[in-house]
């Protein structure tokens, strides 16, 4: 006799939704690491800007003013991407929650799969120890 999971369709369910999980987890900290590099990459660019300032003895106003132009500019763009890089930080945590509860609702089912299983066999011992204790029984009766 082959042991088989009634609720096998309802486990099988719970794993994809927790791959889906671990999927869409594993993307959004992706984005996430990516918009931290290029917060990284606009601040070594706004730290050499600043030392061009610094190095260069600039004697004309225009220079002076596109060099501030394009601190403004990396100014802004690390702004935008920290507040990305906040709602990203959100989202992560909260698809973190959603992949600890789908990994919790798996492994509950999991669980009972493998204590169902264990009843199971449990349950086919018991069974095969009965018939064999029926066919000692009747042994013994035909030989007396």
């Amino acid at each position: 006799m082959k042991y088989q999971f009634s609720f096998q369709k309802v486990l099988d369910v719970k794993e994809k939704e927790k791959e889906l999980a671990e999927q869409e987890y594993g993307s959004i900290r992706l984005q996430q690491l990516e918009v931290q590099e290029k917060i990284e990459g606009f601040k070594n660019s706004k730290e050499q800007i600043l030392k061009q300032y610094d190095q260069v003895n600039l004697k004309k106003v225009s220079d002076f003013l596109h060099l501030q132009e394009e601190v403004d500019y990396i100014n802004q763009q690390l702004k935008n991407l920290e507040n990305h890089s906040h709602e990203l930080h959100q989202e992560v945590e909260k698809k973190q929650q959603v992949l600890i509860d789908k990994t919790k609702e798996a492994k509950i089912w999991n669980q009972w799969k493998a204590k169902s299983l264990e009843a199971f066999q449990k349950r086919l011992i018991q069974e095969e120890q009965a018939l064999m204790d029926e066919m000692a029984v009747l042994r013994y009766f035909r030989k007396v």
